[in-house]
Formats: structure tokens, sequence, C-alpha cells
């Protein structure tokens, strides 16, 4: 057994070497991420669902932070994706708590963005990673850059963050084959340039 002083040291750099460098990672993705699940989606699975852009999950999925019920305070964002997700008060129910909830209080809260039949899982997940694998990459990352400064920034600075990003997305390539594709009413063909 671990003193309590090793155990403090140990889980804070297994999560400092490999929990946060993960989310990170997943963060600064220009590449929508989609969160697929499938049975019970618990403590640090939850956390890096939440810090997916999209969800999907099997209606028969069960959910739970699970943290506090094992007497630790949540890793991998939960704290900072819950709150700007469901809001503080119910963040914090979530976390205190860590009841179990099923997958139409997921998607109810918002923590889902699609709820299907277990047997349509795949193939619903399929569909969402075909439809944005042929996107306008560039402007999937401007997005994402988008909203997640959108917690920090007054309403004046977003207003210009989107007028840069606005500017810099209208100056590729994907948005002139938008513009031409629109124009000749046929799907575009973006090449994430």
């Amino acid at each position: 057994h671990l003193s309590t002083e090793a155990r403090r040291v140990t889980f804070r750099a297994m999560i400092e070497q490999y929990i946060n460098p993960t989310v990170e990672t997943l963060q600064g993705l220009d590449q929508p991420v989609i969160a697929k699940v499938r049975g019970a989606c618990a403590g640090f699975g939850l956390s890096l669902m939440l810090g997916c852009d999209l969800a999907v999950c099997a209606d028969t999925a069960v959910f739970t932070t699970a943290y506090a019920s094992i007497g630790l305070s949540g890793d991998g964002g939960a704290s900072y994706f819950l709150p700007r997700i469901v809001g503080r008060r119910k963040a914090a129910e979530l976390l205190l708590l860590a009841d179990r909830f099923d997958a139409a209080e997921a998607l109810r809260l918002g923590l889902v963005t699609r709820s299907v039949p277990a047997s349509e899982l795949d193939a619903e997940t399929a569909k969402l990673v075909a439809r944005l694998q042929v996107g306008p990459l560039h402007t999937y990352g401007e997005i994402k850059r988008l909203l997640a400064a959108s917690h920090d920034n007054q309403i004046e600075s977003q207003l210009q963050s989107e007028a840069e990003a606005f500017g810099r997305c209208g100056g590729t390539i994907d948005f002139a084959e938008g513009v031409t594709a629109f124009l000749e009413k046929r799907k575009p063909v973006f090449k994430g340039q």
C-alpha cells in the first residue's frame, strides 16, 4: 500500500503526464471529434466524452461522474466542461452526488448530441463521420476555436474573433468551392484548404 503522500504524488503525476495532455490534444484538433458511447460511461470516460465536439450514445447507455462516490474530485476536464454544458448548479449536482442517469437524461441535459437504438449506434456514428470527413476542415477548426473562446470573451471581443475567423475562412479554397457549388446547385467538394 502506498502512503497518503505517495498516492497524492502518483495520482497528480498520472493526471499531468497522461490525462491532461490527452484532453489538450483533443481540444487542439481542427478535426471534429465524435464520442461513441455504448454501455457505461463514467469518470474519465465521461470527461473525455464531454470534451468531444459531438457525442452519440446508445439508448441503453448509462452515465455517472462517479468521482465523488470513490472520494475523488474529478479529472479530464470534468469541472471545466460540465458547467459549460449544463450550468454550474447542475454540474455541482452531477459531480457531488455522482448519481447514475440514462441516455434520455444525457440527451436532455445536452451531454450527448444524439441517442439512438443500440443496434443503430455504429451506423449513426459512421454517418456523422462520413459527413464531417468531406467538410471544410479549416472552417471546422475556426468554429472549434470560436466556441472554446466564447466563455472567456466579452461580446465585443467575440464579435472581433468571429470577424477574423470569417475573414480567414473567406480566404480559403474551400470557401470558393462552397460558393461555386451553391451557384451550380451541387454538393461542394472540399479539400481542407
